[in-house]
């Protein structure tokens, strides 16, 4: 089967989701096209792991490009975007689109139809939820309120002959708002990591990790003040935080106020060889996430990352965090919003015996539970479905 995935306003690589997907779906057989932006110069055509991906040039002068940005923030529709789309449609002649995320899904939905092809929807965000919690635009926040991203979730859920979600917990939601029943299928952020690098295992000094962006309900700033307790009870304890985002100023005065300079890093954005090297390094994982709507339905890639390599972990009691961590067996879980406890979960990973036992867990359940092959089970039926003799 020839698939037509769209990564509108991404970049692949490194986009992960959707390199664990396109990947998967290549190695079992099917042909797969990704049509993407091009932000950096890269060939307009190239084999990717097996994926062919389709560049497109931002290339619209300034008065068209903010005549779009305004149609889109009003109707969804993104313009300039339709035209790629046509014609990536006209050259690859896909079989059906797979559109990754909500903004680009009404044009995507306008172009399959008149093509006479079906469309996967991948829901990659609870965004009505999420955008209250995104430093955006005076503009956006204007037009595009929760509200009406919920009404434009329906609207896409409804329309959409297929849906892919990244949790059970944002399944639940998209069956309430109205998902199709039988096309709704769940691809975790699973890790598929080749063990070529993993956790050196108990060491000093005891070294608490994060990954991922920031953000106020990412609870970095609970982590920061949890391991000022860790710190009162391990004087070279270190904390090391990989990443950026909305914040990053106000995080790193919290940790200059609350710890001395050699207790605490944050490295920006990395790439993935020296994140994976600083995890082998760590002592223990952590996701810290705040108990609200959005988070409560996540299970982000640090999760699985943590966990394929062997690192133990400790996350918050969101819903989808929880229940990983306690399916696998490989993390403690602390009450979200808490630093005391929080601090107390970590110090409990200071026992070796306690880090082994999380340690082998989420070795484990990586292999098996939360594998590619696992979770792509749905994915590849949902495939055979929509292929072209459906």
């Amino acid at each position: 089967m020839r698939i037509g995935m769209l990564l509108i306003g991404g970049v692949f690589p490194p986009d992960i989701r959707v390199r664990k997907e396109a990947g998967l779906l290549a190695r079992s057989g099917h042909e797969v096209h990704l049509l993407t932006t091009d932000r950096d110069g890269r060939p307009p055509r190239e084999d990717v792991g097996g994926v062919m991906v389709h560049r497109y040039p931002r290339r619209a002068p300034w008065l068209a490009s903010k005549l779009s940005a305004v149609v889109s923030l009003i109707t969804w529709e993104q313009l300039l975007v339709r035209r790629e789309i046509e014609r990536y449609v006209d050259e690859v002649r896909p079989d059906v689109i797979h559109c990754h995320d909500l903004m680009a899904v009404r044009t995507a939905l306008g172009v399959a139809r008149r093509a006479g092809l079906p469309l996967v929807y991948d829901m990659h965000e609870n965004y009505a939820d999420a955008v209250r919690h995104w430093n955006r635009r005076p503009a956006a926040r204007l037009f595009q309120t929760p509200a009406r991203y919920e009404r434009y979730e329906r609207w896409a859920l409804a329309n959409a002959d297929a849906t892919v979600v990244v949790s059970e917990e944002m399944a639940v939601r998209a069956r309430g708002l109205g998902a199709r029943a039988g096309r709704l299928v769940v691809f975790g952020n699973v890790d598929d990591y080749d063990g070529a690098l993993m956790w050196a295992g108990p060491s000093e000094p005891f070294t608490v990790v994060y990954a991922g962006g920031f953000g106020p309900h990412r609870g970095i700033d609970v982590l920061i003040e949890a391991f000022a307790g860790v710190r009162a009870a391990d004087a070279v304890a270190r904390l090391v935080i990989m990443g950026a985002g909305p914040g990053d100023d106000e995080l790193r005065a919290l940790a200059g106020r609350l710890l001395p300079p050699d207790a605490y890093e944050f490295t920006g954005w990395v790439d993935n060889d020296e994140m994976r090297s600083r995890l082998a390094a760590s002592s223990v994982g952590v996701v810290p996430f705040r108990r609200v709507v959005q988070t409560e339905s996540a299970a982000p890639h640090k999760l699985f990352q943590y966990m394929s390599m062997g690192l133990p972990m400790v996350v918050t009691d969101c819903a989808g965090l929880k229940r990983v961590a306690q399916d696998g067996g490989a993390g403690l879980v602390a009450r979200a919003d808490d630093p005391t406890d929080l601090a107390a979960r970590l110090l409990e990973v200071r026992d070796p015996a306690v880090a082994m036992v999380l340690s082998k867990a989420g070795i484990e359940a990586s292999r098996t539970l939360y594998s590619i092959e696992a979770a792509g089970r749905g994915l590849l039926d949902m495939y055979a479905e929509l292929g072209p003799n459906r």
